[in-house]
């Protein structure tokens, strides 16, 4: 449209340049429902496809660099145009040529516009009147209608899951006004894959942690009320798992695994002091209550897994305070301290905590071990 060509150029009112994006969405929505289904004209559907596109370009140009009012026009119409031309036409054979799946620049960009629309921290506006209040209301009505746009995009798998990572990581945060589109964005991605799903929420929850330790300069107070909202939302996360826990069997456990990793991350080898993530194994003990006991303690278990993974740490100290959430979360896992050691450095073992009987403890049957930790499928190629 030359008209949201000039708005690019800021060569014309802000108004009527929202306007026209508004209007481009009608008429190419329109230009759809008019073709024949069963034997629509190739031409006409080229045509259609390169209008989309070119409609969906100029908006990306509106949202990064135009006034607000534009800006949350240009952003809806993308939203609403990638949910109308998506992977779901294929349904049609005969409209597969239409589809048109954002790129990961775009994708990144619309995140980031709901980020900085909806959540950034700003002063609130004073409000003296009623009419005042009810202009707040209207902001806030707006600020939904975005958020739920987006949230429209998660849930027809049309953007990469991962991205929601910090608008899932915002639950507690901002759920009176947001909670219930934040919730429902978690649910209608956990229909399509809760591994995918539990991941996502598993980044959520280490962007916080180290946006934390970032304005705490690299140390984290598990005491203060920071933390403790960290905890509160890993526990919210691990019941929306749902009340099935067969079905949610092997996102859970992945979940913990690559937790378990990340907590033990190093940038280099192993000096005696303890990992930087150390302090996430908090966290992680807060969802370990959706773990079945098999895969706490079986052969192939979390348990067997942790130790694996401290082998390379070589010898941990028993007592040191640092330490101290690792304890906390195989405490977790084990279920009492009736099992007091672990497998560190060359597999010898090593006590952890003061000496207490082991229970002799049945071993359970190996078949209804997971064992087959197979990755959630990709989200496919995405182009224009």
């Amino acid at each position: 449209s030359a008209i949201i060509t000039k708005a690019n150029q800021q060569q014309i009112n802000d108004d009527i340049t929202a306007t026209a994006v508004m209007l481009m969405q009608v008429i190419l929505s329109w230009a759809l429902y008019r073709t024949n289904p069963s034997e629509p004209s190739k031409a006409e559907l080229k045509k259609l496809r390169k209008s989309v596109v070119q409609l969906i370009q100029q908006c990306d140009e509106l949202i990064q660099f135009g006034v607000a009012g534009v800006q949350k026009e240009a952003f809806i119409t993308v939203c609403d145009m990638l949910i109308i031309f998506a992977p779901q036409l294929k349904q049609n054979p005969n409209y597969s040529s239409l589809i048109v799946v954002p790129d990961k620049s775009v994708q990144i960009r619309l995140r980031d516009y709901v980020m900085t629309t909806v959540f950034a921290e700003e002063e609130p506006p004073q409000f003296q009147d009623d009419e005042d209040e009810e202009a707040k209301t209207e902001v806030l009505i707006e600020k939904r209608r975005v958020l739920a746009s987006f949230g429209k995009l998660i849930a027809f798998n049309i953007i990469e899951m991962r991205l929601a990572a910090p608008i899932f990581a915002q639950y507690v945060k901002s759920y009176q006004d947001y909670g219930d589109i934040v919730k429902q964005m978690m649910s209608k991605a956990r229909e399509l894959n809760r591994t995918k799903c539990m991941r996502t929420q598993l980044l959520s929850l280490e962007q916080l942690f180290e946006e934390l330790r970032d304005q705490n300069e690299g140390r984290i107070d598990r005491s203060s009320e920071e933390w403790t909202k960290i905890k509160d939302l890993a526990h919210r996360f691990a019941l929306m798992a749902g009340v099935d826990n067969y079905k949610s069997r092997q996102a859970v456990v992945t979940f913990h695994r690559e937790g378990i990793i990340y907590c033990l991350l190093r940038n280099g080898p192993p000096d005696g002091s303890p990992p930087s993530n150390i302090v996430f194994f908090d966290i992680l003990a807060e969802t370990t209550f959706k773990l079945m006991d098999i895969d706490k303690k079986g052969p192939k278990g979390l348990l067997a897994f942790l130790e694996e993974q401290l082998m390379k740490e070589g010898e941990i100290p028993e007592d040191e305070i640092e330490w101290g959430p690792l304890r906390t979360y195989r405490t977790a896992l084990v279920g009492s301290m009736s099992e007091p050691y672990m497998y560190y450095g060359t597999g010898k073992r090593k006590m952890m905590g003061s000496p207490m009987r082991v229970m002799e403890v049945k071993r359970p049957r190996e078949d209804y071990v997971i064992d087959n930790w197979q990755s959630a499928s990709g989200s496919g190629n995405y182009v224009q």
